[in-house]
């Protein structure tokens, strides 16, 4: 596929974004190749883990601009604005953010715009050292509206969000992590290594008990404390009644 390829490895459906020339500006065709392999995520029992990465000095410079002009109507009433864009780039995360099993970014440069928009949707983000972030809509006269604000202040707070988002601040790797926004950063030399060891390490790890974990850690994040409980003993036991003696056993001898 244009500006994407796709390859499956081990139970890891692997999409990279190779639009080297453009900056890995995201293209209808790079949304589309990610849609599909959430798709065959989701409905693939050999499929455990998704994750994106990308080749050359950027991740993403962000929506293809010049192609999302071409495609979209400027005589658009604003219902059929919302309608389009709900559609077209909110679904396209939600869905990312829906599947029931870890979907992992490899950031290995600048991620701009949509690029940090599909990280707050993503379960897991690892960022090498050269990686840095921005939120590049408010020079464009517009807000982040594709996650950029309701994702990104969920992750890392107020602050970070009005540093991204409001100010169009950069920010680097490791400061991207202290903010939450990145969960682990990298050396350049054996990123590439340490991405697929971690998602090797998903790929064992008990498909339902990361899939309920993950609707759990979900739906807890806007509960109060008491009913963060409830939902943890409504969620674990069927998975702590049900025979794990396998799973025991394999931990017992150290696999």
């Amino acid at each position: 596929m244009d500006h994407a390829r796709r390859e499956d490895r081990d139970g890891v459906a692997v999409v990279t974004l190779d639009r080297q020339d453009k900056r890995n500006a995201m293209s209808i065709a790079m949304r589309d190749a990610i849609w599909a392999a959430v798709e065959d995520l989701r409905e693939r029992e050999d499929l455990r883990v998704l994750l994106i990465r990308a080749e050359g000095a950027f991740f993403t410079a962000g929506i293809d601009i010049v192609e999302h002009q071409k495609t979209s109507s400027h005589t658009r009433s604003m219902m059929r604005f919302r309608r389009d864009y709900r559609r077209n780039l909110h679904q396209f995360l939600d869905e990312m953010e829906a599947v029931e099993k870890p979907v992992v970014m490899a950031i290995n440069g600048p991620c701009l715009g949509l690029g940090v928009e599909m990280a707050g949707a993503v379960d897991f983000r690892i960022a090498s050292e050269t990686a840095w972030f921005a939120l590049p809509e408010v020079d464009l006269g517009m807000i982040a509206g594709s996650g950029g604000t309701s994702r990104i202040v969920r992750l890392c707070g107020v602050g970070w969000a009005k540093w991204l988002g409001m100010a169009g601040e950069r920010m680097d790797a490791d400061t991207a992590r202290i903010a939450g926004l990145v969960q682990a950063v990298w050396p350049q030399d054996r990123f590439e290594a340490e991405v697929w060891a971690f998602c090797e390490r998903l790929t064992k790890r008990p498909a339902d008990a990361m899939g309920v974990s993950k609707l759990a850690i979900d739906l807890c994040r806007d509960l109060d404390r008491a009913s963060g409980r409830t939902v943890e003993r409504l969620a674990n036991t069927p998975l702590a009644l049900r025979d794990n003696t396998g799973l025991v056993a394999k931990r017992l001898k150290g696999e």
